[in-house]
Order: structure tokens, then sequence, then C-alpha cells
């Protein structure tokens, strides 16, 4: 049997700071649920990381399945499932992107690919592959919804060569978590090589820093389209916001809702 190459897990140390951040965020959760309610159940979230979606998605009343490489994101998403008693209608498990067809539960009426998932896809054919993936996931009333940034000149000049402080948070214990980032653009590439550290002050005690780097490739409206017909979906809506707003120049997200059977 060939060796399982090791897939390096940029969360592995920041799982817990990662929640910190994103664990109250809602602003996307009515955007899903009303297409979930539409099409219908189970529903595949590729990315799921501590599960946020899936469990939101799941309170609702709707059986899904969440899939994501980072054990340590997943490990999180576990606990809140029991902790919730959500076991019978949510199933998390370690698995690419470019697994979906592979995930359990399926086919699937709603497949979710959420909050720059498909940047950290950091390849071009391997970004195709997976949309191909989520295609074959799909049964035929299916639908694929696809949340990106739009980047904009100005946002990509906003990134590239700076030090941001990102935010602050305190944990249960009183340490105070300051994030910072630094991102390196590649227009040729549309890659975007991105560092992350925390600082940790705990009274008393000296500053920790845990730091993690990762890759993300990103995607204008005309390429993401072109995959999608590639990938064979039949029709496609492009939105500017969770709101269903017109997608245009200024358009903060790049959202996506993909249909496999033309309506």
């Amino acid at each position: 049997m060939d060796a399982v190459e090791p897939v390096f897990d940029a969360y592995a140390g920041i799982a817990e700071l990662y929640d910190l951040e994103h664990e109250a965020y809602a602003d996307d959760l009515d955007f899903y649920l009303n297409f979930v309610e539409a099409v219908g159940d189970p529903v595949l979230e590729l990315g799921c990381g501590t599960g946020r979606l899936v469990l939101g998605i799941a309170e609702a009343g709707f059986r899904v399945t969440g899939t994501d490489r980072s054990e340590a994101m997943l490990a999180r998403a576990r606990v809140r499932i029991e902790r919730l008693g959500l076991g019978e209608r949510v199933a998390v498990r370690r698995g690419e992107m470019r697994e979906a067809d592979r995930a359990p539960g399926g086919p699937f009426g709603v497949v979710i690919i959420g909050l720059n998932g498909l940047l950290h896809v950091a390849d071009r054919d391997a970004q195709r592959a997976v949309l191909a993936a989520t295609r074959r996931a799909l049964d035929p009333r299916g639908i694929l919804l696809i949340d990106l940034l739009n980047p904009t000149p100005e946002t990509l000049r906003g990134m590239d060569h700076s030090v941001v402080h990102e935010g602050v948070w305190s944990m249960a214990d009183g340490t105070r978590v300051d994030k910072f980032a630094s991102r390196r653009v590649s227009p040729a590439t549309q890659t975007i090589a991105t560092e992350l550290w925390y600082d940790l002050t705990t009274p008393g005690e000296p500053v920790r820093r845990i730091a993690t780097s990762m890759a993300m490739r990103y995607l204008h409206r005309a390429e993401l389209e072109l995959m999608l017909e590639l990938a064979g979906f039949a029709e496609w809506q492009v939105y500017g916001s969770y709101d269903l707003e017109p997608f245009d120049d200024q358009s903060e997200r790049l959202i996506v809702a993909a249909e496999v059977t033309a309506s």
C-alpha cells in the first residue's frame, strides 16, 4: 500500500482562535437557509471548519454533512454537535473539497462552499476539479452556493504588502488575543500568500505568539463562470451580497448560485 502523503493543516494550532473571530458570525446563515428551504436537503458543506454553518442548518431542521481537511477544526465541530444533541441530523468528517462526490449522505440538494472556502484551493486546475466534484455530488434538483471575496483592484491593493491588526478578542480565562495578518498578492498567478499571527497576552505572563500561513487563489467572475460551465452546471445567478443584490464593481462579495438543471 502506498504511503499517504501528510497534509499541512494551517489551522491545527489556531482552531480555538479561529472560533473567537467567527463563532458569532451569522450574516450569511439566512442566505443559505433560504436556498435549503426552497430546494430541500440533504446539504453538504465543503470546508465546514468548526461547524458554524452546519450547526445552524441542522438547528433549522435539515440534514447536513460537513467535510474539512483540518482535524483540529472538526474536533471542535464534533464537540458542539454532541453538546447540542444534533447527531441525528448532522455529521462531519475529514475530506478534501475535490472529494465532494464521495461524501456520505448524498446525493445532495444543496452544496455550500462558504466564506472564501474555494480560495483555499490554491491551484486553478484543483479549483476546477472541486467544481466538477460538486456537480457529481448534487442530485438533479441540486444547487451549488459559493461565497467569495470580490477581488477588485482596490481590495487587492489594500491587501498587498500590508500588515494589518485584524481584531482583538478575549478568551474565557481573560487572555487578550490580538490577530495580525500580512498578505502578498501576485496578480500573475491570482494568489494571495497569507501569514497570520496571534499574540496572546495573559496578565503576569510573557506574551505568546501563535503563527500560521496559507496560500489562497482568488477568482474573477468571468473565470468562475467558465469553470462552472466546464463543470457541467446548466445555469447560475451571480450576486453581490447575502441579500441577493446585483453584482457590480463595488460589491464586496462574489456569490454564485449554480443549478444542475436549467429552470
